[in-house]
C-alpha cells in the first residue's frame, strides 16, 4: 500500500546560497542545489526518507526526461503524465541567517489529454492507496474544481484524503468529507473569514502570540460546518486542531532563528511527518482521523520534520541526522 501525492504544478527547484544579496551587483554563490520540487513532490520525498511507501503523480513537459533522470538519481518515485510546455524552474536565493527570496516561474498550461490521463491514472492507483494527498496550486488548463474531483474519486473508494489547499479550491474540496486539512491559520482565515480578520501572520490579531478569543470562536464555528479535521499551523507559536466545534491548541518547541536556513518546504515536511506518525501509531482510517486527540499525538513528530527541513537549504529534505 502506498501514499499517493498529487502535484499539479511540478518543477525544478534551484536553491542557491549567498552571504548577502546585493541588488544590482555581481553576487558570487557559495553553493547550488537543483531538485525536483512542488508541494506534492516534497511530501513524497520526506515520506520516502521516513521509510514510508509513497509516490507522486504529476505532469511532465518537453523537458520531462531531465525531471525523470533527476528523480531517479534522488530515489524519488515520480510518475509523470505527458504534457506540453516546458517544466518550470523556480529559484530560492538564501542569505544564511537573514532571508530567503523566491523567484517563481509561471507553470505551463496542460491540455485536455493530460487532464484525462491524470484522472484515469489516479483512478487506477486508488484501490492500492493508503491515502491521497492533494496540495499546492494547479497549472493552467486543469478545470476549476479539479482537485475537488480528485478528492471525490478517493472518497468514493474509502481512501482518506489529506489536503493542503486554500481559497476556492479548498472550499470546493470540502463539499465531500475529507479526512484532514493541513494549512496555516492565516490561510484558513483568508479562505473562510476574510471579511472579519485581515493582516495575515505578520500583523493584526493572527500575529499575536496567543490566539485571540474572537478568532478562536470564529474558526471553531467554521469547523462545525464541515465533517473534516483541521490542522492549522502558526509557525513557531502553536498548532490549532479543530473538528466539528472541538478544538485543541498544541505548543510548538522553539526553533532558534540562527538555526533556520530556509523555511521553503517545511509545510510539506510537516504534512509528511503527520502522515508517517499517524500511519505508524494506528493507521490512517477515516474513523481514527476524526479524533482530535489522535492528531494531537502526531503533530509533535510533524513539527520535528518541519523544523529539520528548515535547517536545510533544500525543499522537502530532512537532515541526515534526523533519519539516521
Amino acid at each position: 500500500m502506498t501514499i499517493v501525492s498529487v502535484c499539479l504544478s511540478p518543477g525544478f527547484q534551484r536553491s542557491v546560497v549567498v552571504d548577502s544579496l546585493a541588488l544590482g551587483e555581481v553576487n558570487r554563490l557559495k553553493s547550488i542545489a537543483v531538485d525536483v520540487s512542488g508541494k506534492g513532490v516534497n511530501v513524497t520525498r520526506v515520506l520516502q526518507r521516513l521509510g514510508v511507501a509513497a509516490c507522486c503523480l504529476s505532469q511532465g513537459g518537453s523537458n520531462a526526461d531531465e525531471l525523470v533522470i533527476l528523480a531517479r538519481e534522488q530515489g524519488l518515485d515520480l510518475r509523470l503524465i505527458p504534457s506540453s510546455g516546458r517544466v518550470r524552474t523556480c529559484t530560492s536565493i538564501i542569505e544564511i541567517g537573514h532571508r530567503v527570496t523566491e523567484l517563481v516561474e509561471p507553470t505551463p498550461a496542460v491540455d485536455a489529454s493530460c487532464v484525462a490521463a491524470m484522472s484515469g491514472t489516479l483512478r487506477a492507483m486508488l484501490p492500492s492507496a493508503t491515502a491521497l494527498v492533494i496540495s499546492g496550486s494547479m497549472a493552467p488548463g486543469f478545470p476549476a474544481g479539479y482537485q475537488a474531483q480528485l478528492a471525490s474519486l478517493a472518497h468514493a473508494v474509502g481512501v482518506p484524503v489529506f489536503i493542503d489547499l486554500q481559497g476556492a479550491p479548498l472550499r470546493e474540496a470540502l463539499v465531500t468529507e475529507q479526512a484532514v486539512v493541513k494549512i496555516n491559520l492565516a490561510e484558513f482565515v483568508a479562505t473562510f473569514l476574510a471579511d472579519r480578520f485581515q493582516g495575515g501572520e505578520q500583523s493584526g490579531p493572527l500575529a499575536e502570540a496567543e490566539i485571540p478569543e474572537v478568532v478562536m470562536a470564529a474558526v471553531t464555528e467554521v469547523s462545525r460546518r464541515y465533517a473534516t479535521s483541521f490542522v492549522l499551523t502558526r509557525g513557531a507559536k502553536s498548532i490549532l486542531l479543530l473538528r466539528s466545534g472541538e478544538s485543541r491548541v498544541v505548543a510548538v518547541p522553539a526553533l532558534a532563528a540562527q538555526e533556520i536556513v530556509s523555511p521553503i518546504g517545511s509545510g510539506d515536511a510537516f504534512m509528511a511527518g503527520l502522515l508517517a506518525q499517524l500511519l505508524n501509531t494506528g493507521g490512517l482510517s477515516n474513523d481514527r482521523l476524526r479524533h482530535v486527540a489522535v492528531l494531537a499525538e502526531a503533530v509533535g513528530f510533524a513539527t520535528a520534520c518541519a523544523q529539520s527541513n528548515a535547517r536545510t537549504a533544500r525543499p522537502g529534505f530532512l537532515e541526515d541526522k534526523f533519519v539516521d
